[in-house]
Formats: C-alpha cells, sequence, structure tokens
C-alpha cells in the first residue's frame, strides 16, 4: 500500500497549481521586460551644477557664484600683479578678472567683506573656471583699506566667458580660493 492519502493528494495538487501559476507569471514578466523601449525627446533643459567650492578667511567669505552676463558699464579690471594690488573702496564693488564685454556670459564671484577684515592686507584671490578644457584658472589681487569698514561690503568679480559661454546641459566647475598675503607683495 502506498503512503498517498487524500491530503498527500490534495498538496501535491495545489503544489501544480502554485508551479503552473508561478510559470505563467515568469513567462507574462518576461514578455513585457523583453520588450524594447521607446525613447522620445523631451523639452530642452539648461543644467549647472558639477563642483562649486571656495575656501577663504572668514572675514571675506563667499557668498555666491552664478552663470550671468557682464553688465553695462563694464566693471573694471582687478589687478593681476603681486605688489600692485587693486584696493578696495569704502563701498560695494564690482570687478572683471579677465577683458570683458558687456552683456558677454560670464561668472560672477560674490563675497562680502566682514567689518573684522585686517587692515592693508593684500588678498590673493584664485578663480578657477571649469567652462573650459582644462579649466582656466586665474589669479588676482586685491587690498583691504587702511581704515575699518563702516559695515559689510559686497565685492563681485565677473569672468568672462566668451567662447565657452555654455549652450545646453553644461557641467562646471567653479572654485574661489582666498589666501591672505602675509605682507603686501608677500602672498603664498
Amino acid at each position: 500500500m502506498s503512503g498517498i492519502g487524500p491530503r498527500s493528494r490534495a498538496a501535491g495538487g495545489r503544489l501544480v497549481v502554485v508551479t503552473a501559476a508561478v510559470v505563467a507569471i515568469a513567462a507574462l514578466l518576461g514578455a513585457t521586460l523583453a520588450a524594447p523601449a521607446t525613447v522620445t525627446s523631451g523639452t530642452p533643459e539648461q543644467g549647472l551644477g558639477g563642483y562649486v567650492g571656495d575656501q577663504t578667511p572668514a572675514y571675506w567669505p563667499w557668498e555666491s557664484t552664478y552663470l550671468l552676463t557682464i553688465p553695462t558699464p563694464v566693471p573694471g579690471q582687478v589687478s593681476v600683479t603681486v605688489g600692485a594690488p587693486t584696493v578696495l573702496a569704502a563701498r560695494s564693488e564690482s570687478f572683471t578678472i579677465n577683458a570683458a564685454t558687456a552683456g558677454a556670459t560670464a561668472l560672477r564671484w560674490v563675497f562680502d567683506q566682514a567689518t573684522t577684515v585686517p587692515h592693508l592686507t593684500e588678498l590673493e584671490l584664485r578663480f578657477v573656471s571649469g567652462l573650459t578644457t582644462p579649466a582656466v584658472t586665474i589669479t588676482v589681487y586685491v587690498e583691504t583699506r587702511g581704515l575699518a569698514p563702516p559695515g559689510i561690503f559686497t565685492y563681485t568679480f565677473y569672468w568672462d566667458a566668451g567662447t565657452f559661454a555654455p549652450s545646453g546641459i553644461t557641467v562646471e566647475s567653479m572654485v574661489a580660493t582666498v589666501l591672505a598675503c602675509t605682507s603686501v607683495g608677500h602672498c603664498p
């Protein structure tokens, strides 16, 4: 006599039904997942991003970096000569860090100068723009005033992107480093 009773046959029947259902679902999923995908174009997008960073002293914090345009009138160009820095006025100012054309696409770096800024200190500002390959690095020099500033001033620096102006999706790297020189003309 075999040991298969009514309960064993019912369990065996359920196993066959469950197995058949699993096979049918797997076949259906396989057919669905193997179906060719259709890719369609969406609306145009403008992308910005990548790496944006800074290294600045507490009295000269970086506030923002944007992709904008050179204003009209074009701000004056800041000094690129160590020991002959552009002396900052007792007001907020804008500068260009390369030759610039009004209305041209530009990277704009903005810094706030705190009232705790040391007097008569040359600052070396290094800007890196990743709109080009390889990235462009420009170093400029400014000097703080001999008197304590009466308030917080904002200093804006523009880099004319020229032919490197992006269109469409662009991954950018923009870095600003501000180093305090030990004395005028003696910079890192």
